[in-house]
C-alpha cells in the first residue's frame, strides 16, 4: 500500500506543478481545466472512508487539494 500511496502522491504532485505552470501562463485555461478535473479524482480517494489510505497520505492530499483550489481560483474563468 505504501508504494501505491507514493505513486498517488507523486501523480498529484506533477500534476500540481503542470497545473501551477498553465495558470502561469496565462493561455493554458483549458488545459488547467483538464488538469484540475483529474486531480479531483486523485482528491476523491483521500476522502474514501474505506480505501485503507493512510492518515498521512490523506493528509498530504487535502495539502495538495488547498493548493491546487487557490491556483484555480486564479485562473479568468473562475473569476
Amino acid at each position: 500500500m505504501i508504494r501505491l500511496e507514493r505513486n498517488i502522491l507523486d501523480q498529484a504532485n506533477t500534476q500540481l506543478r503542470a497545473l501551477e505552470d498553465h495558470v502561469l501562463d496565462q493561455d493554458g485555461g483549458y488545459q488547467a481545466t483538464m488538469i484540475s478535473g483529474q486531480l479531483k479524482a486523485l482528491f476523491s480517494l483521500a476522502k474514501l472512508h474505506d480505501s485503507g489510505m493512510s492518515d498521512e497520505c490523506a493528509g498530504m492530499l487535502e495539502e495538495i487539494e488547498r493548493r491546487s483550489n487557490i491556483l484555480v481560483s486564479r485562473l479568468p474563468e473562475s473569476n
